[in-house]
């Protein structure tokens, strides 16, 4: 199965059939760019939530598990949302991908 992604306000989600990735762009050293990635086996996610996006309103996708990272991102870039660990944001434009994301992650966790 291809790889499945998603970029938007430098955090990304990838899915490969069995974990999805949260990629969230981050800094250190104050200036030098950083990556953390969180990942989500399918087997332990309980539930994830979904705002869809409207043309005012950013869309929200949370990846609830036991081990989900809740505690907000500080070290991000400019132009990056200081949000948890297991939260994506994405535009408008980006509602379709995001669908087909969110219809793979629970084909699969239905398996």
């Amino acid at each position: 199965m291809s790889t499945a992604r998603v970029d938007a306000r430098r955090r990304s989600i990838r899915f490969d059939g069995r974990t999805v990735t949260l990629r969230i762009d981050t800094k250190s050293l104050a200036i030098v760019p950083d990556r953390a990635d969180h990942k989500f086996p399918v087997a332990k996610i309980t539930a994830v939530r979904h705002r869809e996006a409207t043309a005012w309103k950013l869309g929200e996708v949370v990846f609830e598990a036991p081990d989900a990272p809740t505690a907000v991102v500080e070290n991000v870039p400019l132009f990056a949302d200081k949000l948890p660990g297991n939260v994506f944001r994405y535009e408008y434009g980006k509602r379709a991908r995001v669908k087909e994301f969110l219809e793979a992650v629970e084909a699969a966790r239905k398996k």
